[in-house]
């Protein structure tokens, strides 16, 4: 009877562990700067939120890891039947919520402040809403696979391929694992310089995608990166291919409380009055065959 009763608690022991394991939130990997704090909540399965604190830089760092093959997905987020109009990022994702399972979200691509409407390409459920630059984009296929490109206009069809979902931003910042040269040279020098950042990085080849943001202009809490130093973050983070998304005031990441499911703003944007009104956001939601 003793030796039933011990077989059967290592049993459940066992079996215990192996769904922590499972639930647990993957490794973080080495940083390049020394954490003072590092924090993980799991929001979903196959979605964390990290929170990263360093006072080298300072840095406030918030990170949304999620895995597209837990039937996860992201998705653009207007707001508004047409290009124009400027929305918080919360409001957007909560509008979102009423028809799908929001789990979290960024900010995204920049925009005019006078009208709100992005400066890429903009596809919301396969819906153009506005043209390609010459910028970078990132985009989800048909099966939500994402990837970084370039995107065109020929007639009526976009090149290399209508995309089911995206968002753009400038400049692509790491490309197979390698930090591209315009991290130095891109824009101004106010541009590169020590800013608040929002990204989006891509790893596990298109299986998983992070997106970040890095509080900044905040003496003596977060300083924001440099162009270099959120590069150096992403490929850090896992990312093998990663774009800079509108960052300064705009920067807004937003979590859903795995509890209460309720939506928070989940670090400190830098604008006096709060969150900023954007132009558009990416969105993490539940896979629309998994149900809500």
């Amino acid at each position: 009877m003793m030796i039933s009763r011990s077989l059967a608690l290592l049993a459940a022991a066992l079996l215990t562990a192996g769904c922590i394991g499972r639930n647990a939130p993957p490794a973080l990997g080495p940083l390049p700067f020394p954490a003072d704090t590092i924090r993980a909540e799991r929001i979903a399965d196959g979605v964390v939120h990290r929170f990263i604190y360093s006072r080298e830089g300072p840095w406030a760092i918030n990170v949304l890891d999620v895995d597209l093959s837990r039937c996860n997905a992201i998705v653009a987020v207007k707001g508004a039947d047409s290009a124009a109009g400027r929305i918080k990022t919360t409001a957007m994702l909560a509008t979102l919520s009423g028809s799908r399972r929001v789990l979290g979200g960024v900010n995204a691509d920049f925009f005019s402040l006078t009208t709100g409407v992005p400066t890429n390409l903009l596809v919301v459920d396969d819906r153009m809403l506005t043209p390609p630059s010459v910028q970078p984009v990132l985009a989800f296929d048909s099966a939500g696979a994402p990837s970084i490109e370039r995107f065109s206009l020929s007639g009526a069809d976009l090149r290399p391929f209508h995309p089911h979902e995206a968002v753009g931003g400038r400049p692509a910042i790491v490309r197979d694992s390698v930090i591209l040269a315009a991290v130095d040279t891109f824009g101004q020098a106010s541009f590169i310089a020590r800013n608040p950042r929002t990204a989006a990085g891509i790893a596990n080849r298109g299986h998983r995608v992070m997106l970040v943001a890095v509080d900044g202009r905040q003496a003596g809490y977060s300083a924001g990166m440099s162009l270099r130093e959120l590069a150096t973050l992403m490929r850090a983070l896992g990312a093998r291919d990663a774009i800079n998304l509108d960052g300064g005031g705009s920067t807004t990441l937003v979590v859903a409380d795995p509890r209460a499911g309720a939506l928070r703003i989940a670090n400190h944007p830098s604008d006096a009055g709060g969150e900023r009104a954007v132009g558009d956001a990416l969105a993490v939601v539940r896979g629309a065959s998994c149900g809500r």
